[in-house]
């Protein structure tokens, strides 16, 4: 009982702090997304430090221990795919706040357009992934590419393409093999822990559970690799990742 009322007020008191994130941050927020267009506003240093302070302030909000290790990984001489395992909204301030203020672009599944609320976000905030057909998929992909030909920015993905909360890591789409071999980028591999127990789907109660960040080096696809290959390599590197 004790724990459940504390669990409540820690949700309670992180939800007040969040909603006073979201006041302060509505304005700029509406002028990047809606009024600024995207081919300007990734690059935009303004939009990126703005973003990178939403990331901090929303891990902040949550009380949580949130602990990252393999940060060096991360290349800031180059931009890259960086590809995550997937088990809570969390993922994604846990994920933009390690990445700075490098300007970075997300992928996102189309089927979230489900929801009354992103639908209005998604389509300015992200290139959307639409993996119901093979050709709407590679559709898809070539316009990712096209926002990071020649520009200097991550794209980051999750590869399962959903949130899963048992704590393992599901089969991959192919979607990051093909932009790393159209690209020449290397993939920079980040497995998530806790953060299915912190804070799962459609759950209201935050728990006051240990997030671990783990990012791995980046990997390159080889010459002499074929798609299946590369795609196994990376997964085998999650596989290998312990809590």
């Amino acid at each position: 009982m004790a724990s459940s009322v504390v669990a409540f007020a820690h949700t309670l008191f992180s939800r007040f702090l969040l909603l006073l994130i979201m006041i302060v941050g509505f304005i700029p927020a509406v002028i990047f997304l809606f009024l600024v267009p995207a081919k300007y506003r990734y690059d935009n240093k303004m939009y990126n430090w703005c973003e990178y302070i939403f990331y901090i302030l929303v891990l902040k909000a949550t009380l949580l221990k949130i602990t990252y290790k393999g940060l060096e990984n991360i290349p800031h001489d180059e931009p890259a795919i960086i590809a995550a395992n997937h088990q809570s909204s969390l993922d994604i301030p846990l994920i933009g706040a390690m990445l700075k203020r490098f300007p970075h672009i997300w992928l996102a599944t189309i089927t979230l357009m489900d929801s009354p609320i992103l639908r209005f976000i998604l389509p300015h905030a992200t290139v959307l992934i639409d993996m119901s057909s093979p050709m709407k998929g590679m559709r898809s992909l070539i316009q990712a590419i096209q926002m990071i030909h020649g520009k200097h920015r991550h794209v980051v993905l999750f590869p399962e393409g959903g949130r899963f909360t048992d704590g393992s890591v599901h089969d991959f789409y192919a979607g990051f093999v093909i932009l790393t071999k159209k690209t020449g980028r290397p993939v920079v591999p980040v497995r998530i822990f806790g953060a299915n127990r912190a804070y799962p789907p459609k759950v209201f109660l935050i728990n006051n559970s240990p997030i671990t960040v783990v990012v791995g080096k980046p990997l390159y696809m080889q010459e002499d690799e074929d798609e299946e290959a590369f795609k196994n390599r990376v997964y085998q590197w999650f596989l290998e990742q312990k809590e």
